[in-house]
């Protein structure tokens, strides 16, 4: 008999051995999950629901919020059932108890993703009513076998400005390093071509500074940023993926004003040198399908396209409490 029933601490384990089965490549472990638990912005409304036959986690769902979809009244959900019990009516189960979850906080709005390459997933998501609004494209670089000397000639226009770049440890002793870093990156990213302002909040300063300065996962002398005297016009940044093996390629950007000097290409040289020094196998990208100019820049640069990343909305119309679904 399949339950379906809100997570607990104890599930953990169990939900370890079900990403084991649909995810295996994202290595996610109990302590990962409880982790994340332990550490999520309480703010934000999150819940987790697991379905349970003969005592094996086979499917999950939740429903989140977070400063990439910001408003109190938009969700983001997931749900997912292990590869031998779909079609069996478990994932819809699931869809219909976040909703029912949902409804003390009067939603508006879902979001949803899924990879190009999974055909079901993308049908059930439109069988549901969702629609897409944003396309990603994920592209992956061969740090080791990259070739600096293809770009020996390449003109570093942005010195005749004035204008350098530093790590972060480079920028210890100017007092308002973070609070500069954290508006550039807002302005940065409200301006890159595509999507990515759709619908996104901007998350505290604190939070900024653990996501991207502090955290565990984020190397601080592979933060790059373009200086022209006490301004910083530029940015790039790296987040490890999985430690001594990839990156993630964070926020890549440079103020109008600044751009079409090489200042893009620098830091993109700057992070593979980095990384393919620190013994890292890869680099791996995500950018608008609508921001030509950096996927033709990663093109240049040797980056592999993977996966398209779907990301699906669907409009709740609510009257009262209740969901009109």
């Amino acid at each position: 008999m399949v339950e379906i029933n809100p997570s607990t601490p104890a599930d953990y384990e169990r939900m370890e051995a079900y990403y084991g089965i649909i995810a295996p490549q994202a290595g996610i472990t109990a302590d990962n999950l409880r982790h994340e638990d332990e550490a999520r912005n309480p703010d934000y409304h999150f819940n987790r629901w697991v379905s349970v036959e003969d005592g094996k986690v086979i499917g999950l769902g939740y429903h989140n919020q977070s400063n990439w979809f910001a408003g109190a009244q938009n969700f983001t959900i997931w749900v997912g059932v292990v590869p031998d019990h779909r079609r069996q009516g478990i994932g819809a189960a699931l869809y219909q108890t976040i909703l029912d979850g949902l409804q003390p906080y009067n939603p508006q709005k879902l979001r949803a993703y899924s990879p190009d390459d999974r055909p079901n997933s993308i049908a059930f998501l439109t069988h549901l009513g969702f629609r897409e609004i944003i396309r990603d494209i994920q592209s992956e670089l061969d740090v080791q076998a990259f070739d600096f000397s293809r770009f020996a000639d390449h003109q570093h226009a942005y010195l005749d400005d004035g204008i350098t770049i530093k790590s972060v440890p480079d920028l210890a002793s100017d007092l308002d390093r973070n609070r500069k870093l954290y508006d550039l990156d807002w302005d940065l990213s409200m301006a890159v071509p595509g999507d990515l302002a759709a619908g996104m909040g901007r998350r505290g300063l604190d939070q900024y500074i653990e996501y991207a300065i502090t955290g565990d996962n984020v190397p601080p002398d592979a933060f790059f940023v373009a200086v022209r005297g006490d301004e910083y016009v530029g940015m790039s940044h790296l987040l490890i993926s999985e430690k001594d093996v990839s990156f993630y390629q964070g926020l890549t950007g440079v103020r109008p004003g600044f751009q079409h000097r090489g200042l893009g290409l620098a830091f993109k040289l700057k992070a593979i040198d980095y990384a393919q020094r620190n013994g890292y196998k890869t680099i791996r990208s995500e950018n608008d399908a609508k921001n030509i100019p950096m996927l033709k820049m990663n093109e240049k640069l040797g980056f592999v396209r993977k996966s398209e990343l779907i990301t699906f909305e669907k409009q709740l119309q609510t009257v009262g409490t209740s969901l009109c679904k």
